[in-house]
């Protein structure tokens, strides 16, 4: 017999087509959007809890409740953490979102110590924030709000459509990206490489500045390559500021 117990239980919230907007709120736990299947849309959520007593582990996985609200087309779960029992080593709530992008145009999560992954070509507003945890994005346009640490943040290919901010400390931030021609746009990190792609006719005013690395901008017939800060006035808007303390930058036209 093992020194440890581990129970877990699975429900589902469904998602009805008058929903438009989810807001989920978990903790120790990974978040993934994932396309609707078969089985419609719905929100899985797993719950496991671990420790040293069986009995004490199912009275905390009783406690253990995922709150549901629902108004003017906005779904929320959140996650409550149940008291602490001697013996108890981790609670974990994970979110798997099965809908389509079409139906949903706002989408917020919040969890801590596990990742946000988005699966779907996603279209609206993001607003996401873990702590010790990733965020990957597969594709998408819209605005974005994303702020994690000890986490690299992938912003797969993605089109600014309103300003946004990127953060992470102690991981990297990568991503093909375009930008409109207005708007304020951050991407920020502590002890990570920052690395974008953007069209080479990519309007704007760019601020790159890095404290220990250099810094390397090839867009359209702006190069400048090995300084620690640049400036380039590619035209009066949109404003874009990539910075890091740690890492090199790459700021390169395609």
């Amino acid at each position: 017999m093992g020194l440890f117990s581990r129970v877990g239980k699975r429900e589902e919230f469904p998602v009805s087509s008058e929903i438009n907007a989810l807001e989920l709120h978990g903790f120790n736990g990974s978040v993934q959007w994932v396309p609707v299947d078969e089985e419609g849309a719905r929100i899985v959520v797993e719950k496991e809890v671990r420790g040293l007593n069986a009995g004490v582990l199912d009275e905390v996985l009783e406690d253990l409740n995922v709150e549901s609200t629902s108004s003017q087309g906005k779904l929320v779960l959140r996650a409550v953490n149940p008291r602490r029992s001697f013996g108890l080593f981790s609670v974990q709530v994970c979110f798997t979102v099965y809908a389509s992008p079409e139906q949903i145009g706002d989408f917020q999560a919040r969890t801590s110590n596990g990742s946000i992954t988005v699966d779907v070509p996603f279209n609206g507003k993001l607003h996401l924030k873990t702590a010790n945890g990733r965020v990957v994005l597969q594709s998408g346009s819209g605005e974005v709000q994303i702020t994690t640490s000890n986490g690299r943040v992938d912003l797969g290919k993605f089109i600014f459509q309103g300003s946004s901010s990127v953060r992470t400390s102690n991981g990297g931030i990568s991503g093909q990206v375009e930008f409109p021609e207005d708007g304020s746009y951050t991407f920020q990190s502590t002890n990570g490489s920052i690395q974008l792609r953007v069209p080479h006719d990519t309007p704007g005013s760019f601020q790159v500045a890095t404290s220990n690395g250099g810094v390397e901008f090839r867009v359209g017939n702006d190069h400048m390559e090995g300084s620690k800060q640049v400036e380039i006035q590619r035209s009066s808007s949109p404003s874009v500021k990539i910075s890091t303390s740690n890492g090199t930058i790459e700021v390169l036209g395609y």
